[in-house]
């Protein structure tokens, strides 16, 4: 009797406690959150960085030309290599406007230069290794006969009998059309490789004679593989 005794004053509190119903007009209330730990300088500091609208990108480019504007009776063709250079300004999330300087000077009968104004529709990076784009450009082509241009001598050695294009320069407008990818290496610096086809319609003059000469057109396959340099801002909290 006395053990049953004391078990029922211990177990009475217990179930007083859980028989106790909520006070009528009185919600609970939950508890407060609690703020959020800081997050880690480092991990801070490699999150926040903004990426600049402007970028620089260098290249050297090997091309397959075609043109009828150097052959007798048909059309001629040749190899060359040449570098060229690319500034681009990124005005949307998937656009950026570009210019492109390029230059081919070894390898064939002529020195062609070209400037090339357009735009290049791609993702701005991101995370992702590798991106996509296209690039439209409209461009304006200078053609130097290098009988003509003797201080550059090429090492590739084309041969050009005196006299058998005459002292020639060549200018006009044409379009350019390409596709290829870039392979991010760091937060800044990428690869890019890309194919592009061009075409553009010339207009000859001899140095040499008041012969108007013929116009004629000029068609490329370019394979260029370049570095760029996008710049970062990096934002400290």
């Amino acid at each position: 009797m006395r053990v049953l005794v004391a078990a029922a004053v211990l177990l009475l509190p217990v179930v007083s406690s859980a028989q106790r119903l909520p006070t009528p007009g009185r919600r609970p209330h939950p508890a407060s959150p609690q703020p959020m730990p800081r997050e880690p300088v480092p991990v801070a500091r490699r999150l926040e960085y903004t990426r600049l609208h402007f970028s620089v990108e260098s290249y050297p480019q090997l091309s397959f030309v075609q043109s009828a504007g150097f052959a007798s009776g048909g059309a001629s063709t040749w190899t060359s290599l040449g570098a060229g250079a690319q500034l681009q300004y990124r005005f949307t999330r998937l656009a950026s406007a570009t210019l492109d300087l390029t230059s081919s000077l070894f390898g064939g009968p002529v020195n062609l230069q070209t400037v090339e104004l357009g735009t290049r529709l791609a993702r701005e990076r991101t995370n992702r290794r590798l991106e996509p784009f296209a690039d439209l450009r409209l461009g304006y082509s200078a053609i130097v006969n290098r009988e003509l241009d003797s201080f550059a001598n090429d090492p590739i050695g084309y041969p050009i009998p005196h006299g058998a294009y005459g002292s020639r320069y060549s200018n006009g407008w044409g379009g350019v059309a390409g596709v290829g990818v870039e392979y991010g290496l760091t937060r800044m610096f990428s690869l890019t490789t890309e194919v592009l086809g061009t075409h553009a319609s010339m207009s000859a003059h001899d140095v040499l004679s008041p012969v108007a000469q013929g116009d004629y057109g000029i068609t490329s396959v370019r394979w260029v593989m370049g570095a760029k340099f996008n710049p970062v801002r990096t934002v400290l909290r």
